[in-house]
């Protein structure tokens, strides 16, 4: 029964049509790797990194599609290494030193090492363990030695490299393996459940596009477009293009001609012409018609990504409220193709944050007792710039009386101005405020420099490289003024290994939206 399980699961994540004589082997092979791993669990000392039945089969899939990788050179690790060698100085952060060398093609300890200290996070998201811990390294080194054996004899000859060989001339070629990758390859297969999970648990088409352009993984904080892009046989201006992605110009697009295959469409909100290429479909593209969707440029044509809307025949006298209904609503959308509204946010942001440096003496940081107080300070800040511009106005007295400072109070979370163990404010030069509540706790621990951390401390220290909300700048500006042994503590990263580059390594890894562009999150003033 197990075996037809591990079969089943096997296929349905392979390309379909593909299939190459090395293929046969491998549902075998991933039977003897779980029956391996529930025996070596055994002889763990620590419940760590013991899986359940299922997970064990899941974990077994994804060593023998990465054993088959290295094998068949298929790319798909090699990509991974490469981009941590240029972001990191070595090919396995936290496992190898820069400059050590490793033996190009082989089914290595350490890269074994790597892949199950990365996939014991996706099993368990919330999971911080050292990638030195002994049950890791003991299970990493049988289950290399054992596929390592079992590749030896094994035919170079892979339905997934034949899949991923296939030209690449049209867009939709690209997406095909797009999907696949994001969907079904052992990289990304578990970060694509998680964020199913995570987000409804619904896997319809706007998840599944949302996923595979945008969304950045703990794999170095890189995505489907950023592997996708490197292993493909295109030119690097395509690859720039693929890489582009999670940058889809969402809009609305009214047809202006359907000459055949090719179709083109005006943006109403950046009034662009878009020359887009949809194949057999154009007969489902209406001349005069609205659509509302997601475009990608590929080889200097523009393509959909995901779903459409489509409205029928609107009046040009609505346009001009579509077009204002939908930058009051998303204007970031619009900042990806819209230059001159995200220069206009960029240049609104940074006079804030120089009003604030102004009013704060000098510092992009301040902390206060609680939020009320902080609250209370950003009411007093809006007040004197409201006066200050006022007065360089020169307005009456009747006029001044018109223009009220609004209740910096009531724009904030009530659990913030709830929050009574400390705040930190924090200004963003390129994007805005952030802020941490119950901050004495963190600042606590990251003043301990990694000696004696209690629960609460190890928790706020690990919620700051976890969060979403909190930037790569802000973390940096504690760093500097405070050191990141305490944050290495919190990782079980007391040793040596990373010390030239291990903040950066988590901080793409947890934070890597971060680290493609971005756009100013707060309203002109």
């Amino acid at each position: 029964m197990l075996k037809k399980i591990l079969s089943l699961t096997f296929y349905l994540d392979r390309p379909q049509g593909f299939k190459e004589a090395g293929d046969k082997y491998l549902p075998k092979i991933i039977q003897e790797i779980s029956n391996l791993i529930r025996a070596k669990q055994k002889d763990f000392i620590h419940e760590t990194f013991r899986l359940s039945a299922s997970q064990i089969n899941n974990l077994a899939q994804v060593l023998v599609e990465h054993a088959e990788d290295i094998h068949n050179s298929i790319g798909i690790w090699e990509a991974m290494e490469r981009y941590n060698l240029e972001l990191f100085g070595t090919r396995l952060p936290l496992i190898l030193e820069p400059g050590t060398e490793m033996p190009s093609g082989a089914i290595y300890t350490p890269r074994v090492q790597y892949l199950l200290f990365i996939y014991s996070r996706l099993l368990h998201p919330q999971l911080i363990a050292s990638p030195h811990h002994r049950d890791l390294n003991f299970l990493a080194s049988a289950i290399a030695e054992f596929l390592e054996d079992k590749f030896q004899t094994m035919p170079k000859a892979s339905g997934v490299k034949a899949f991923l060989a296939t030209p690449n001339d049209y867009g939709w070629d690209v997406k095909k393996k797009l999907i696949w990758l994001g969907k079904h390859s052992y990289l990304f297969r578990q970060c694509f459940q998680n964020y199913a999970k995570d987000h409804g648990g619904s896997k319809d088409v706007p998840t599944i596009d949302d996923f595979l352009n945008q969304e950045t993984t703990i794999w170095s904080g890189l995505g489907v477009i950023d592997i996708l892009a490197a292993i493909l046989d295109i030119s690097q201006e395509d690859r720039i293009n693929i890489r582009s992605w999670y940058e889809r110009h969402c809009a609305f697009y009214k047809v202006i001609s359907t000459p055949g295959p090719v179709i083109e469409m005006l943006n109403i909100i950046n009034n662009q012409p878009y020359t887009v290429r949809v194949g057999d479909s154009s007969n489902n593209f209406d001349e005069q018609h609205l659509y509302f969707g997601n475009l990608v440029p590929y080889k200097g044509e523009w393509y959909w990504s995901g779903a459409q809307q489509r409205y029928d025949m609107v009046p040009e006298a609505k346009l001009k409220k579509v077009k204002s209904d939908f930058l009051s609503s998303t204007k970031t959308l619009a900042f990806r193709y819209c230059k001159d509204l995200a220069d206009k946010a960029r240049e609104s942001t940074k006079d804030q944050y120089l009003q604030f440096k102004k009013y704060a003496n000098g510092e992009d940081y301040l902390v206060f007792p609680d939020g009320r107080s902080f609250a209370d300070s950003m009411q007093e800040q809006l007040s004197i710039i409201h006066e200050d511009r006022l007065a360089k106005l020169d307005a009456s007295p009747a006029e001044k009386e018109k223009f009220k400072v609004p209740d910096f109070s009531k724009s904030l979370p009530k659990e913030i101005l709830k929050s009574a163990n400390g705040c930190c404010m924090y200004f963003n030069p390129d994007e805005g405020m952030e802020i941490w509540i119950d901050f004495n706790c963190l600042l606590g621990g990251l003043k301990k420099k990694g000696n004696d951390l209690d629960d609460d401390e190890l928790y706020a220290i690990s919620g700051l490289i976890f969060s979403d909300s909190i930037s790569p700048n802000f973390v940096r500006e504690l760093v500097r003024r405070f050191g990141e042994a305490s944050i290495r503590a919190a990782f079980f990263l007391r040793e040596p290994i990373g010390e030239t580059y291990c903040l950066e390594f988590l901080l793409r890894q947890n934070k890597g939206h971060y680290f493609r562009n971005r756009y100013p999150s707060i309203s002109f003033v």
